[in-house]
């Protein structure tokens, strides 16, 4: 009987979570989106997370308290990035008819995201097709990527192909 009530509680309690997404204040929003940018500093250009904070305008603990499962404690007692890790992220994408946001599950799929707009920057400078074809039928967040070079050529003609920013702004995450 104890482990008939304990599952529909869990059942009940991942449903809800699953089904809404809490508001979150402009001032949250952006500093979330900050501390992204700092874990992805620390990664990238191997930055400490002193460096990578102040670089992005935020404090060392803004980021511990926004993204605590993207960095450990190494030995010496230095916060690191982890390698991923597995927080969403609203992002801005090209979509048939102009951007559309959406959410990578991860560091893994934000960062295939970041290479997909580094090639349709290349793409929009030589219009060569083959920097689009390791995109072909793939998906971030369930939304597949525009490889269709007169979709494409069409978006950028309207001025509706925005490749300035990968991180979708807090009207665009709504």
């Amino acid at each position: 009987m104890s482990r008939r009530g304990s599952t529909r509680r869990s059942k009940r309690g991942a449903k809800a979570r699953s089904l809404g997404v809490k508001p979150v204040s402009d001032k949250s929003f952006e500093s979330k989106n900050h501390a992204f940018h700092a874990i992805s500093r620390m990664r990238h250009d191997r930055l400490s997370l002193a460096q990578a904070a102040r670089e992005e305008g935020t404090t060392p603990a803004t980021v511990r308290k926004y993204l605590p499962a993207a960095l450990r404690q190494s030995k010496t007692g230095q916060w690191v990035a982890t390698k991923s890790d597995r927080y969403v992220r609203p992002l801005s994408l090209p979509g048939p008819h102009g951007p559309v946001t959406a959410r990578a599950r991860g560091s893994e799929e934000a960062r295939f995201a970041s290479a997909y707009l580094s090639s349709l920057t290349r793409w929009a400078r030589n219009e060569k097709a083959r920097e689009l074809a390791p995109f072909q039928g793939k998906r971030i967040g369930g939304f597949e990527l525009i490889t269709d070079v007169r979709i494409l050529r069409a978006l950028r003609d309207a001025g509706l192909l925005q490749l300035d920013s990968l991180y979708a702004s807090l009207r665009d995450a709504v």
